[in-house]
């Protein structure tokens, strides 16, 4: 064999071996449960771990519907990493009964418990329950911080950081920020006083691809993260801050993000509000907007093509909404009933 050839042979037995290496490592994988309206994002990373974003209610309900997509779809044995964003029923309210079906690991929270929530009055109930369950080894999280996780060996290393913690977001990791010229011209925003605006605010990082997760974050944390400078880049897929409630979604703030493909996690009557959805459908490049649930008060404009809505019917059978992601950063999102669209790996710079 001449030296070209044997240089060629082993160019050609080096690409296929980078083949067989990309085709091995697991995909990223997303779970939005339908816990009608409140909050349960679950994760699996390539590295293999899992973690919860939140828990849906204190209801037999969202605890057996979570358990069974972590158990029957995503074949876990336990949920490694739980995440309560902030302190709502319907987001940390399930943690304690999900923890009688799937055992549950490390805990974080943003960790600043009222005494009393005058726009939740189940804490006193609910926060017992939680305090117990997580034994004083909830981490705190701050802004900036990172949570820790095996990567894989193969692909591309996967990151969560927290942009966002207790009205405060990330500003010092990112000093090379650039000035957003969409905040000259925006609005006002009223401070918002619930919980809400203290929520945990994540974004997933796996090669090209991002991931936005906000809890119920507020319009006036959200524009902290892009005014005066854009703190998060643009973003491949955003979950609605508040499940597309009025209170979050601010205009410049998606529009700064400008998402590829947006998942709102609303319910038949919950979310996916009218002042919401005229933003999220505006957003500039938009591929596809996807919902938990149609919402049934508002009219077809304002909520996505058919075929993107996981449960159309009031009483629904619980459908829920799968995202695969590879390496290179092209990703698949479906129903659990098969309705599916792809999109392409970003472009390299």
């Amino acid at each position: 064999m001449s030296s070209l050839a044997r240089i060629a042979y082993m160019l050609l037995l080096a690409g296929m071996m980078n083949t067989i290496r990309v085709c091995q490592t697991k995909p990223l994988t997303i779970y939005w449960v339908d816990v009608e309206g409140g909050g349960a994002t679950l994760i699996v990373t390539p590295g293999g771990e899992s973690i919860l974003i939140d828990a849906g209610e204190d209801l037999e309900r969202d605890a057996t519907r979570i358990a069974d997509v972590a158990t029957r779809q995503a074949k876990l044995k336990q949920i490694d990493v739980a995440i309560a964003t902030h302190w709502h029923a319907d987001h940390y309210g399930g943690f304690s009964r999900l923890s009688k079906l799937i055992p549950l690991g490390r805990f974080y929270d943003h960790n600043n418990i009222p005494r009393s929530l005058y726009e939740d009055p189940s804490l006193p109930k609910l926060m017992p329950l939680y305090q117990k369950l997580v034994a004083g080894k909830s981490q705190a999280l701050k802004a900036g911080d990172t949570i820790l996780l095996k990567n894989a060996t193969t692909g591309p290393p996967l990151t969560i950081e927290c942009v966002a913690s207790n009205k405060g977001v990330a500003s010092s990791r990112h000093p090379a920020a650039n000035p957003n010229p969409a905040c000259a011209s925006k609005p006002a925003v009223k401070p918002d006083d619930t919980d809400n605006a203290n929520s945990l605010a994540f974004k997933i990082t796996y090669g090209g691809f991002t991931f936005y997760d906000g809890g119920d974050l507020t319009r006036d944390i959200e524009e902290k993260l892009v005014c005066p400078k854009n703190l998060l880049g643009e973003i491949s897929l955003y979950q609605t801050d508040g499940h597309g409630m009025d209170v979050s979604n601010s205009h410049v703030f998606l529009h700064t993000l400008r998402p590829r493909v947006v998942v709102a996690n609303n319910g038949p009557k919950k979310g996916a509000e009218v002042d919401s959805m005229k933003n999220i459908l505006s957003i500039p490049g938009v591929e596809t907007v996807w919902q938990i649930h149609r919402n049934v008060q508002t009219t077809p404009a304002l909520n996505t093509s058919p075929q993107y809505v996981a449960n159309a019917d009031e009483k629904c059978t619980a459908q829920f909404l799968i995202a695969t992601v590879q390496p290179d950063g092209s990703f698949v999102i479906q129903t659990a009933a098969g309705s599916k669209r792809s999109y392409a790996a970003p472009k390299k710079q």
